[in-house]
């Protein structure tokens, strides 16, 4: 039973994998050590000012080597006429020696004067693990922050103390919740249903049956597993369940407890544990991720585009730069929004870096598609 029960809490929680999930739990201490300095304050969208206070630290402790990187491409954009001499110097040949010859000339250059074409995109290989790391959390952050853990925990006690409501209509709700992921993951729990005497083969429609009644009579008694099922649930399904809690004090109580577990997951009307998603007012989240994403990309060309570069040259960068925040954007759509504050913040303040840099720098600042000063 024991077995059981723990691979359907995984069905809910969803496996972390082997790189995501060391990423999690370090993210997880990071945000809970944040958390508890921020709802010192207040607990009103205190995970989302926590999501920001992290994005800054991270973003401080990258500095160095983002820094580096910019200047890697400052460099390379300073010693690209050098590099054109020496491709003019072998053209277009073939030849396997030449080829060799004319890369190890080129890796010579660029190591003498610190160059690497591929420091600027370091940064942003390092954010993508963290991005997913991020998007595993905020599905299920009472499971990293004590806070939140205590307070879900509270609630399923609650529920569970109210006579009929686990084995009747919490039960209906939390079905398909469970099923999404059984779903995914049929195989390992038809073995386990064999082992547990289950001899033939078993349909998905039996094991769906057979969690079904495992779940009503232990799992969702289980305070702890509960927790993980009532964490997917929507403001829909809350509404639904009011409607069959018949004791109005009992009923106040259970909304008050809700109502304080969106009130830190929330942030200024958005709900970070939730996909963005195309509604208002998740869409925000993905047009800002865009909108402040071009914005620093377009900042930080200022410091490493080539203003001797060719017309085609020229435009393939402008088009990156509405591309990539565009693509990004769109993947935040189906991220927790809580992941889109922190890509926006981080861009924020990458583009505030990029304004110091310039004016430290003395270098004027050029509007996308204007035509290059010669």
């Amino acid at each position: 039973m024991t077995d059981f029960m723990f691979l359907l809490a995984r069905q809910v929680e969803g496996p972390p994998g082997f790189i995501v999930g060391p990423i999690a739990r370090l993210f997880g201490f990071v945000i809970n050590a944040l958390f508890n300095v921020v709802s010192t304050i207040g607990e009103a969208n205190s995970l989302g000012f926590t999501i920001i206070l992290m994005t800054i630290v991270f973003q401080l402790a990258m500095m160095p080597l983002t820094l580096k990187g910019q200047k890697s491409m400052v460099k390379m954009r300073e010693i690209k006429p050098e590099l054109d001499k020496i491709q003019e110097k072998y053209g277009k040949t073939k030849d396997p020696e030449l080829m060799r010859k004319m890369n190890a000339e080129k890796q010579a250059l660029m190591a003498k004067h610190g160059a690497n074409p591929l420091s600027g995109c370091v940064p942003m290989l390092i954010q993508m693990p963290l991005f997913i790391g991020l998007a595993f959390i905020m599905r299920q952050a009472f499971l990293y922050i004590t806070r939140l853990r205590d307070m879900y925990y509270e609630l399923a006690e609650a529920l569970i103390e109210i006579p009929g409501l686990v084995a009747g209509k919490l039960q209906e709700l939390a079905n398909p919740l469970i099923s999404d992921r059984m779903q995914q993951n049929g195989e390992e729990i038809r073995q386990l249903l064999i082992q547990w005497g289950y001899t033939d083969y078993v349909p998905i429609e039996s094991w769906r049956r057979a969690v079904g009644e495992v779940g009503e009579a232990i799992f969702l008694y289980c305070p702890e597993d509960l927790s993980r099922v009532l964490n997917r649930f929507s403001l829909e399904n809350w509404e639904t369940l009011y409607e069959y809690i018949h004791y109005d004090a009992i009923r106040e109580s259970i909304q008050g407890m809700v109502a304080g577990l969106h009130q830190i997951e929330g942030f200024f009307g958005l709900h970070l544990v939730e996909n963005s998603g195309l509604g208002w007012p998740g869409i925000i989240i993905p047009i800002l991720t865009a909108v402040t994403m071009i914005i620093s990309t377009w900042l930080m060309q200022q410091r490493t585009n080539d203003p001797n570069a060719d017309d085609r040259t020229r435009m393939t960068q402008k088009m990156m730069l509405f591309v990539m925040p565009l693509m990004m954007g769109w993947f935040t759509i189906n991220f927790p929004a809580g992941v889109g504050l922190f890509w926006i913040t981080s861009q924020v303040f990458r583009g505030m870096m990029d304004i110091i840099w310039l004016k430290k720098d003395k270098i004027p600042i050029q509007l996308p598609f204007a035509k290059a000063k010669t």
